[in-house]
């Protein structure tokens, strides 16, 4: 079941010059991410924890990496918002039930949790991730 909203992706260029921003704007520090926390390979970035909703900031360091595809196509921005879910299977299930299109086939899981994504296509050009969270994401 889909429980609320996880946080927010947020596409940059240059991770070293948004993170100081953000922080500054938000009063909280950030803890960064490496490639393994990602479910794709080619990305890093830096999370900030706003009262139990994750700002995660992302750059690319491959031009064919979700953020850098995303970033070649769209500039910098919000590129995914995140749901946090209790059975990842099972509401992927009911997405596809609702004729909205996965990105994956079927849930992909690692240490960072388990996850699918909602096509944007299917939901207006917003990237909706089903998540649920593991490793560096999951709240204590």
């Amino acid at each position: 079941m889909i429980k609320r909203i996880y946080g927010f992706n947020i596409a940059v260029q240059d991770l070293d010059q948004a993170v100081p921003k953000f922080e500054t704007l938000l009063g909280v520090k950030s803890r960064p991410l490496q490639a393994s926390d990602f479910a794709f390979p080619g990305m890093k970035g830096a999370t900030l924890d706003v009262n139990g909703v994750s700002i995660t900031l992302i750059t690319s360091t491959d031009d064919n990496s979700p953020a850098g595809r995303f970033l070649k196509s769209k500039g910098e921005g919000i590129m995914l918002i995140a749901l946090e879910s209790d059975d990842v299977d099972s509401d992927s299930e009911k997405v596809r039930s609702q004729g909205l299109a996965l990105a994956a086939p079927k849930t992909m899981k690692g240490g960072w949790g388990k996850a699918n994504w909602i096509h944007p296509k299917s939901l207006h050009g917003v990237q909706v991730e089903i998540f649920f969270p593991g490793g560096v994401y999951k709240k204590s």
